[in-house]
Parts: C-alpha cells; structure tokens; sequence
C-alpha cells in the first residue's frame, strides 16, 4: 500500500505517469469509488444530501468520461484503467487536501476574505498540471494539450456544477 501511495504522490509532483500504475480493475473501481464517497463530503458542506450525491455523481462521470472520450480519440482504449485509476487517485487526494480549506472558506461571512483562498487556487492550478500530466502520458501529447484538454475539463465541470446548483434552486 505505501508503494502505491508513493506512486500515486510521484504522479502529483510529475516524476510518474498512469502507465507505472498496476492494471487492475479492482483497483480503478475502488479508486473511483473512493473518489465518489469524498466528492460527496465535500459536496455535502453546502449542499441537500441529493444535490450532493447527484453532483458527486455527475463529478465522476465527467472524470471517467474525460479519460474514456480522450483515450477513444487517440485510439488508445487499452490504456482506461490506469488512466482513470490515476485521475481518480490524484483527484481524491486534491478533494481532501482541498476539503478543509473549503470548509472553512464556506464558514466565513459574505465580506470577508482569507488568504487561504489562494491556497485553494494554487491546489486547483496544481491539480490542472497533474490532469494535463496525467492526459500527456495517456494519450501521448505534449504537456501543453493535455493541459489545455484538462482547462477545458475543468472549465466544463465548473459549468455542469453551477448548472446543476442552479436548477436545484429554481426546482426548491
């Protein structure tokens, strides 16, 4: 298990790609289960228990589509489960890092700031690398498209959340 998390870390600071990861299936399923569970903790700060999981879901749909549609295009399906295993791993990880933070942002007043705001920024710049590191590899580009492909997979999540916040309170 420390062998895995320290490749997973490795994935994060960009010294290894999701082609080092086993392939197993079992491993992509719990990777993205886990993903699932703590996208719905974090979902669940500000949000109606169904809203939560409906956003969580949609959250890891997009982030098993992203990889699928990516992979599909460049021909290259039998990469899927170590590349969705990699987003979901990393992904999980930058859900918790980013967990308290966002906390305790939902906890301050309308007028109020707080550095760690930029924290939060420079975790979500951070996480935009890994994606596009994560895409290089996969689908055998250079960094900047796959950068430029996770800009734009983060850009659409954004989008489908807000959507999805905003018909939750037309419908409320």
């Amino acid at each position: 298990m420390s062998a895995l998390l320290n490749l997973i870390l490795d994935i994060m600071r960009l010294r290894a790609g999701p082609q080092d990861l086993p392939f197993s299936r079992l491993l992509m399923l719990l990777s993205v289960g886990t993903y699932l569970l703590v996208g719905l903790g974090v979902a669940m700060q500000d949000q109606s228990i169904g809203l939560a999981l409906l956003s969580a879901g949609v959250d890891t749909v997009l982030l098993v589509g992203l990889a699928w549609l990516a992979l599909w295009i460049r021909n290259y399906k039998g990469r899927l489960v170590q590349t969705v295993t990699a987003f979901a791993t990393t992904g999980t990880l930058f859900e918790l890092m980013g967990w308290p933070l966002v906390a305790y942002l939902h906890s301050l007043g309308a007028n109020e700031s707080s550095p760690l705001s930029l924290l939060l920024l420079a975790l979500i710049v951070w996480n935009i690398g890994v994606i596009g590191h994560i895409l290089r590899h996969a689908i055998d580009v250079p960094l900047w498209v796959g950068t430029g492909v996770a800009l734009l997979y983060i850009y659409t999540s954004i989008r489908v959340m807000v959507a999805l916040q905003i018909a939750s309170t037309a419908t409320g």
